[in-house]
């Protein structure tokens, strides 16, 4: 079992399942003989981080323990999905005895932004599990040879204790063997990838993020238990996203409207500017925000005409919807609809 308490007691398991339709006595025997100790014993254990011989840098980072300073928003199917997993997760030790393992590698695709890796460190975090994340940039050594030796350090790392390990950018070291333009090096690293991948323990789980699903091995893709599309959030998880911001209801709704089609990165990132504005300059935050949310939303091509983002950062800036119809031309009631239809007002 390759020095793995977990793989031993997942196959005596798989052993005692079918025994018990030939000799129940026998079967309640060896499962009374089986370790009693969880299967997720020495989380915390130390373990000197692998390093890359020629570099000597870390081929892993490592937090322990994960607390996320905020919650992670995720769409109905997603949550359900990873709430499923963690349930079966908290029955690991019963699944063990029985044959059968958790779901122990989880691919999660989709646009940069999405929420892929937060959910990496939201499940370490509720598994109460070191998170472990490849280093990409160290891991691909530019001696030949090298990154296959890597990557294989990098699991024999993992596999010494129970932990999370993220592997971002997945498609760099997963990608489809039949493309004519990479060199026989990352070819090799696939085979080394998928050899990993079949020794994964059952008291680990394994987490690859790819923003480049078709770039994947077809290989690769049979391996995991789950597989997951995170897609950019519809209004409703952006409200939520925006919910311990102190803004009214209806700039909140205006706010999730105006910035649908944005990854929650592009958004997290948006508030962190438009908090800091308001600080320095003493300035509300609401029309800050705002003002940001039409400029993205012009830059989309997302709003019904050219013109209706300039009135709108006229309005936000103080003019008067008299001033603004007649800066473009416009009637007061031509205003005060492109007003209404985007900010509700």
């Amino acid at each position: 079992m390759n020095g793995s308490a977990s793989a031993f007691t997942q196959s005596v398991g798989r052993f005692i399942a079918k025994l018990k339709s030939v000799d129940l006595e026998l079967a309640q025997e060896l499962s009374a003989l089986l370790p009693n100790a969880s299967a997720l014993r020495s989380a915390d254990t130390f373990v000197p981080a692998p390093v890359d011989v020629d570099s000597r840098m870390q081929l892993v980072e490592v937090m322990y323990p994960v607390m996320l300073d905020k919650a992670p928003i995720f769409s109905g199917e997603i949550k359900d999905m990873l709430g499923a997993c963690l349930k079966e997760w908290g029955s690991i030790d019963v699944l063990l005895r029985e044959g059968l393992a958790p779901a122990r590698m989880l691919l999660f695709c989709g646009l940069p932004g999405t929420g892929k890796t937060m959910a990496a460190h939201w499940l370490a975090q509720e598994l109460q599990l070191p998170l472990l994340t490849l280093n990409l940039a160290t891991v691909m050594s530019s001696y030949l040879g090298k990154t296959g030796n890597n990557l294989k350090a990098v699991f024999d790392h993992a596999n010494a204790r129970p932990c999370v390990l993220l592997l971002d950018e997945f498609d760099a070291i997963a990608k489809r063997r039949d493309d004519g333009s990479d060199v026989g090096e990352l070819k090799r690293l696939v085979n080394v990838l998928l050899q990993a991948l079949d020794e994964w323990p059952a008291n680990a789980m394994l987490v690859a993020a790819t923003n480049h699903g078709e770039l994947l091995d077809p290989a690769v893709w049979r391996r995991f238990d789950v597989v997951l599309n995170f897609d950019k959030p519809d209004a409703g998880l952006i409200a939520q996203f925006l919910c311990d911001l102190p803004l009214a209801d209806k700039t909140r709704e205006a706010l999730a409207k105006l910035l649908e089609g944005e990854s929650f990165s592009a958004i997290g990132a948006m508030v962190l500017s438009a908090r800091k504005t308001a600080l320095l300059e003493q300035a509300p935050l609401e029309p800050l925000l705002l003002k940001l949310a039409i400029r993205a939303c012009m830059s989309r091509g997302q709003m019904k005409k050219p013109l209706d983002a300039e009135m709108l950062l006229m309005y936000l800036d103080g003019y008067s919807r008299r001033e603004i119809a007649s800066h473009f031309g416009k009637t007061h009631p031509t205003v005060s609809s492109v007003i209404k239809r985007y900010l509700g007002e």
